[in-house]
């Protein structure tokens, strides 16, 4: 929520002077700063100020730590401070343990002290901003009845918009696309109804393993999505993997029996560098997800989408056919291979074409 001079609000939380200072230096002229010494007093101003748009909070703190106001704000009572964008700040003292339990309580992002980058910090900030305020006016009847999240056109709407603002501002952004495995063999020993109830356990476990930012739909019967801005491919592995592994916690039964639930993933990131439609997005990540299938139950596996291009590309070089090819092929009883490639085949004869004329063109037309 902006406030009349249009400065987005940053509530910042560290009990070091000389980074709430350094951060007011940095940051004040494009955001407006508020201060906090510790989670407690940052808690605090969050409950008393509805206008705060993101935070940036440090770990180690004494009276309340970044760890535990990350619980406190993400089961807050207000709707506004539990889904705040929540960026910690690191150092050199915070080994990775700790930046995957932050995650894993709710963090957005990560940045290190000190600030080097200021500029990409800032940027950073208000994307997060964006992404926050443009989730909360979206109202469209775009739900998925059973499990509460999106459909397939509300993730398809949003898509649009996370490709288009990645292009703009040059982060990286992932989709993964998450399929039940043995669906249908589940769906054959236990009916509709229990298969249902797996389905929103499955998508509850989801839910709530993915930060604020992310979105998640059931595009299929029995596969999930996730969009994913603004988060490196590293970390958007260790969200896939958290997912799986939780997935296998699952208790449930099959004819009294223990059953073992697993879901398999497949991730696909894309840079500012690329240019993709969702279509196109969730072809791939599905090609990632065929991968992840090949390897197993609850397995993973991701690709760039600029190994896509390149691998597609290879691809249609291979499938390539001369016009010797193509006619042998026809002489040959081989129609329906050659009607699947006419496309491509029109493109290759196109310089042909370009020098019929009129009446050669008829001929070829005619019966």
């Amino acid at each position: 929520m902006p406030t009349e001079d249009n400065k987005t609000r940053l509530l910042v939380i560290d009990d070091s002077s000389t980074v709430r200072i350094t951060a007011r230096k940095f940051f004040g002229i494009e955001f407006d700063i508020i201060l906090a010494v510790d989670g407690a007093d940052g808690l605090e101003t969050l409950e008393g100020d509805d206008s705060i748009d993101i935070v940036f909070t440090d770990l180690v703190m004494p009276v309340m730590d970044g760890f535990e106001l990350l619980k406190q704000m993400r089961s807050h009572k207000k709707s506004h401070i539990r889904n705040l964008p929540v960026v910690v700040m690191t150092g050199a003292e915070n080994p990775d343990i700790a930046k995957e339990k932050a995650l894993s309580l709710g963090a957005t992002d990560f940045i290190t002290k000190p600030f080097a980058n200021v500029a990409d910090i800032r940027v950073l900030a208000q994307s997060y901003v964006k992404i926050h305020n443009d989730k909360n006016r979206e109202k469209k009847v775009t739900i998925d009845a059973l499990t509460g999240t999106l459909n397939q056109a509300g993730l398809h709407d949003q898509l649009e918009k996370e490709i288009a603002f990645t292009s703009r501002n040059r982060y990286n952004m992932s989709l993964m696309t998450i399929e039940i495995d043995r669906y249908k063999e589940l769906f054959i020993s236990m009916g509709r109804s229990s298969t249902e109830k797996l389905i929103k356990r499955i998508s509850d476990v989801i839910s709530n393993n993915v930060r604020k930012e992310d979105t998640v739909a059931r595009t299929e019967l029995a596969r999930f999505a996730i969009s994913v801005p603004l988060l490196q491919q590293q970390s958007t592995l260790e969200m896939a993997n958290k997912i799986c592994r939780t997935v296998e916690t699952i208790k449930a039964k099959l004819n009294g029996k223990p059953l073992k639930l697993t879901v398999s993933i497949g991730i696909c990131t894309l840079t500012s560098a690329n240019e993709v439609t969702p279509n196109l997005l969730h072809s791939i990540a599905n090609g990632a997800l065929k991968k992840a299938n090949d390897l197993g139950s609850s397995q993973m596996y991701a690709l760039k989408a600029n190994e896509y291009y390149e691998s597609h590309g290879e691809a249609k070089k291979e499938r390539s056919l001369s016009l010797d090819a193509i006619i042998d092929n026809i002489n040959n009883g081989q129609e329906d291979e050659i009607a699947q490639e006419l496309d491509e085949v029109i493109d290759q004869l196109q310089p042909l074409l370009s020098l019929l004329s009129n009446e050669q063109k008829q001929r070829i037309l005619a019966p």
